[in-house]
């Protein structure tokens, strides 16, 4: 009765599958099941089973194989009322089953509701005889599986009926196509009719599992949300490169301004002590000139020639500057 996830599903395709976190496939399970009713249409009698149990193995990510046995059978009521049904080979009043494949689907995928789809194919799942007439069971049917998105080794799987008519009658597909999903039986000679059962299992796993659900619009919101995350990490490096080529932009402009007043403050000492040069130079030629002419009234020409020269090499001018 269990199924399992094939995690094949592409990024923007949603999640249904079992997982676990210490085991791979396959997987063995046992279920243990209370009173079976299985009901007709057109049929007044009903055929109720005591107990169920069955075993099985999850042998793909969303698929299973298991068998089952019924115990107490007989029918109820109506006009054939206390018959005993088994199937051939069987102990008195069991029924048993040949290996059913399972599916694991989505119910109703919006509010991640899932169950399994036994004999998805539609063929013959059980065939037994009740007072010595003979009944067929066909499927599909669904049965409603949970708890999801949690792991353990208990789970359960359930049949329900409104009268004759199996409950869900329909389940949907990854990409939310819907598909009926009908059980029908034949009584003898009878044409097939629709059929209701219901029951309970307790399904026990081997290892600890999980039902992983994600729907698609949980998918399509996760990758909303990691794209507009990328978006805002890629802006915030954007904005981070512009704020970093600001800052390099703003030292950059901040070494020229400061390389422009060293230069001009240079330029400016230069021009101030030439002016201080060319003042001090003149000063010295009016001295110079002023000696001279005091040289000149000297009375010989020994004095005087022996007076310019001692001017000319006190007011000789300065070497110029290198700098």
């Amino acid at each position: 009765m269990l199924a399992i996830g094939d995690g094949s599903a592409s990024a923007a395709s949603p999640v249904l599958e079992f997982t676990s976190q210490s085991s791979v496939l396959p997987f063995s399970f046992d279920a243990q099941g209370g009173e079976v009713t299985a009901v007709l249409s057109e049929f007044d009698t009903v055929v109720h089973c005591e107990a169920a149990q069955g075993t099985g193995e999850i042998v793909r990510p969303r698929t299973a194989f298991s068998s089952y046995s019924f115990s107490g059978c007989e029918t109820q009521g109506g006009s054939k009322g206390g018959q005993e049904c088994k199937s051939e080979g069987a102990l008195a009043k069991e029924i048993r089953t040949p290996m059913i494949e399972a599916e694991l689907v989505f119910i109703d995928q919006a509010k991640k509701e899932v169950g399994m789809v036994l004999d998805p194919s539609g063929g013959v799942y059980m065939e037994f005889k009740c007072g010595g007439e003979n009944v067929k069971a066909f499927g599909p049917f669904v049965a409603p599986v949970g708890p999801i998105n949690q792991e353990g080794t208990s789970f359960t799987a359930s049949l329900f009926r409104s009268g004759a008519t199996q409950v869900p009658s329909a389940y949907e597909t990854l990409t939310g196509e819907r598909v009926p999903a009908i059980p029908t039986g034949e009584r003898g000679s009878q044409p097939a009719a629709t059929t209701g059962v219901e029951l309970s299992f307790a399904i026990h796993t081997f290892q600890p599992l999980a039902i992983k659900v994600i729907t698609a619009a949980e998918v399509e919101a996760k990758q909303h949300d990691e794209e507009a995350a990328a978006k805002r990490r890629h802006d915030d490096e954007e904005a981070a490169k512009v704020a970093a080529a600001k800052k390099q932009g703003e030292e950059e402009e901040a070494a020229r301004k400061r390389q422009e007043e060293a230069t001009k403050q240079r330029e400016a000492a230069r021009a101030k002590q030439r002016q201080r040069q060319r003042a001090q130079a003149k000063a010295r030629a009016r001295k110079r000139s002023k000696a001279l002419k005091q040289c000149r009234k000297a009375d010989s020409k020994k004095v005087r020639v022996r007076c310019e020269h001692r001017v000319k090499k006190r007011f000789a001018p300065h070497k110029a500057s290198k700098r």
